[in-house]
């Protein structure tokens, strides 16, 4: 299906587990060659491409004899141990077919909560970039507990996009795209990320593969990804040809555009890199503030605190709805954020006995949603 055409310069490529195993559980190596092989062409024309691959515990699971994906943490680092050794000498070599060089990159979530580490994470993947490198990312499933995790390879390569400004993030699946019955027979050609109508169209089924994600996961990260301004392909990776298709502007599947403001990068890294510690529930007032444009935010507009954190953690912030408006690093632990909780900043040093900051979170240390 044509599209308009999109400048996809540098691209993150996130292809599932189901996309890359054999019925029998072990790696489909015919299908990375292919995948590699469309990543080289796209390389040799301009494009910089960033691949997201899952694949490693369900390659694991194979080399183990395993049938079933397992449910014990320890067991799935077992897994994701083993499998990462074939599974990147499956790509090491694929790409270099193509003469190109793959750098293993693993990640967790606590990696791109450090502002330090998310910036050393931007700047080696920028490097690779420069140096024709294709980088090869997944989560370090092998230490990575429930705590610290993305979640699922969608989320990991949704904030990939945003901490390289990536035009696009195309995620290549087993279902034609997103649609509009549940035998996927009407697919959704083009939509906004961010418009909450699309759930309707996410049709639960028996998780049965030996990937974690789902279309619902795929929803939420093109909406990570919108913040940066990359548009979203969920695209039928079973096509032979998808991600050419794709990047010449014809894919077989769903296109999810960014309409949002993009983001500073600080801000992108305050709303898709942080473990949020705590959260804060708003007053009307306070809301409305927020929302209004920018303006920090005040002990007074908070009603009530919940979580242990301490001075400078991530806190998530919502109304009275429950709904989360955004998150910010916070200027005060949880037990002097409890006490300060409705206060007037002029009250805090008779409270606390000091005075810091005016603000709970200061505008720069704050994004909305």
């Amino acid at each position: 299906m044509t599209r308009r055409k999109l400048n996809l310069r540098r691209v993150v490529v996130k292809v599932g587990s189901s996309l890359l195993t054999t019925e029998s559980g072990g790696l489909d190596v015919s299908r990375i060659r292919a995948l590699s092989a469309q990543i080289a062409a796209a390389r040799a024309d301009g494009r910089e491409i960033v691949l997201v691959s899952s694949g490693a515990i369900a390659a694991g699971m194979g080399r183990l004899g395993w049938q079933r994906r397992p449910t014990e943490m320890s067991d799935l680092q077992v897994a994701a141990a083993v499998g990462q050794m074939g599974l990147i000498e499956a790509y090491e070599e694929a790409f270099a077919r193509g003469g190109l060089h793959a750098a293993h990159v693993l990640l967790t979530a606590e990696d791109m909560a450090h502002r330090t580490l998310y910036l050393n994470a931007r700047a080696a993947l920028r490097r690779m970039l420069e140096r024709n490198v294709i980088p090869v990312v997944n989560e370090n499933d092998v230490i990575a507990t429930a705590e610290i995790r993305f979640g699922d390879n969608d989320h990991l390569a949704a904030q990939l996009a945003n901490l390289l400004e990536a035009d696009a993030l195309v995620m290549l699946t087993d279902a034609p795209g997103l649609c509009r019955d549940p035998a996927g027979k009407d697919v959704v050609a083009e939509g906004k990320a961010n418009d909450s109508s699309l759930r309707d169209f996410v049709f639960s089924k028996p998780k049965c593969g030996p990937g974690s994600g789902g279309m619902a996961s795929k929803l939420s990260a093109a909406q990570t990804a919108a913040r940066s301004g990359a548009h979203s392909l969920i695209v039928d990776g079973r096509i032979a040809d998808a991600l050419t298709r794709t990047l010449a502007g014809d894919a077989p599947g769903t296109l999810l555009t960014a309409d949002s403001p993009r983001l500073s990068a600080r801000k992108r890294w305050l709303a898709c890199g942080l473990h949020v510690r705590g959260a804060l529930t708003l007053d009307a007032g306070a809301v409305r503030a927020l929302l209004s444009g920018k303006r920090s935010l005040l002990p007074a507009g908070v009603s009530d605190v919940r979580g242990k954190f301490a001075r400078g953690d991530a806190v998530s912030f919502a109304g009275g709805d429950g709904k989360v408006l955004g998150y910010g690093l916070i200027n005060y632990d949880s037990a002097d954020a409890r006490k300060l909780s409705g206060a007037r900043s002029g009250e805090i040093e008779n409270i606390l006995g000091y005075a810091r900051e005016d603000e709970m979170i200061h505008r720069d240390n704050l994004t909305i949603l």
